[in-house]
């Protein structure tokens, strides 16, 4: 799974709804995206034990290498967005616009971090 920028810039296209669980129409989401989203939201919102069973089906399904690599890729999310609170960043300009249908798609304008500048 890649990052928007990263899909248009090896010339493909990013279907956000993957990341809900809603991918299909417009394109098949990528290979474990649902287990991967399921380990992302039991790092960020679930139990010690969820985080367990979570973890250890994508291990399953996939390899224990892989499984580091996915808890490398939460952790550094974790970590730039407390940085970026901490530090009081806004988004740059223009991007409140160009992230609007993504920031919908996906309810991240609830989040209590949310800030405009």
């Amino acid at each position: 799974m890649m990052l928007r920028a990263s899909v248009k810039h090896a010339g493909g296209t990013a279907d956000l709804r993957a990341i809900i669980g809603e991918a299909g129409e417009v394109g098949d989401a990528p290979p474990h995206s649902g287990l991967l989203v399921a380990f992302a939201d039991a790092c960020v919102h679930g139990t010690p034990e969820a985080l367990v069973v979570a973890r250890q089906r994508l291990t399953d399904a996939t390899s224990a290498a892989f499984a580091v690599d996915a808890a490398g890729v939460v952790a550094n999310f974790e970590m730039m967005t407390r940085v970026a609170d901490t530090t009081g960043a806004a988004y740059v300009d223009g991007a409140q616009a160009a992230t609007a249908d993504a920031r919908a798609l996906t309810g991240a304008d609830a989040f209590e971090t949310v800030r405009w500048g």
